[in-house]
């Protein structure tokens, strides 16, 4: 059994423990053998072991239904991410568009590449992507996010990073660490019905 898939166990069973599985229960259950072959036909690319693994635990989720991961994402299901190279595509056109608007002052990093594929997005418009470009930046977690002033950052080395520093955060009760000067922070919101909540919290020096 690979860390990923223990690291999940170990949150289900963190979120049963404390009744709290209304985003749990929407989870899709896992993707068929089938429906991953038909999204790796639609991805001109071999898709991150990562998200293979993930996609055999759960097949995503209802758009928006279950935000289940740090920060309120939601996984996409396997229909979800077949769309995720035309949308790349769009946001790098538009990307260009903007950039050729002003090249002078223009200072923002680019928001999008052929081979960043959308996985998981929030209610407000946030994503998170999964690096496909070989080397060092392969298999890395971007955000992106249009309202912060990096736009696209790095959070964490890969998914299966994340999933364990998650697990890992609520058996401790400790921050996880999201970027240099910021951590989440896992509250259970005891309710009813009881969820969980992430908090963003500035790292001290």
């Amino acid at each position: 059994m690979n860390d990923l898939i223990r690291a999940w166990e170990h949150i289900e069973t963190w979120l049963r423990e404390h009744q709290c599985t209304s985003a749990l229960s929407k989870l899709h259950p896992p993707a068929s053998q089938e429906a991953i072959r038909s999204l790796q036909d639609a991805i001109s690319y071999p898709l991150h072991p990562h998200l293979v693994q993930w996609l055999g635990i759960h097949g995503g989720a209802p758009m928006y239904d279950a935000p289940i991961w740090p920060g309120g994402y939601v996984p996409y299901d396997v229909e979800a991410l077949k769309g995720g190279p035309e949308y790349m595509e769009e946001m790098l056109d538009e990307f260009n568009e903007q950039r050729d608007e002003d090249p002078e002052t223009w200072i923002l990093d680019p928001w999008a590449d052929p081979l960043w594929l959308p996985i998981a997005g929030t209610h407000t418009g946030e994503s998170l992507l999964i690096d496909h470009r070989p080397g060092d930046t392969y298999g890395n977690i971007i955000e992106i996010d249009y309202e912060d002033n990096e736009v696209t950052a790095v959070r964490w080395k890969s998914l299966g990073e994340m999933i364990r520093l998650m697990a890992e955060s609520l058996e401790s009760g400790s921050p996880m660490p999201c970027s240099p000067q910021y951590s989440l922070v896992p509250q259970l919101d005891e309710g009813p019905p009881s969820y969980l909540n992430w908090r963003l919290e500035k790292i001290q020096d």
